[in-house]
């Protein structure tokens, strides 16, 4: 936890109920699973369109620049 609130940049983001339901669109839509369609939900409302991961099921959405490839 200590490394984690070490980074003064990152913000807790709230997951609203309707994220959820269009999360479960984006499964279908996207191929992913409900983890990775919930980040995504979040990413948009947030106007987010690059994420740092390893995880290349983001590869489908063509609207996110994905990072560490």
């Amino acid at each position: 936890m200590t490394a984690i609130n070490s980074y003064i940049t990152m913000k807790k983001a709230e997951v609203s109920r309707s994220d959820m339901i269009a999360a479960i669109n984006d499964m279908n839509n996207y191929g992913l699973d409900f983890v990775d369609a919930l980040t995504l939900q979040t990413m948009k409302r947030n106007n987010i369109n690059e994420i740092y991961t390893n995880d290349r099921d983001f590869d489908h959405v063509k609207w996110i620049r994905r990072v560490w490839k």
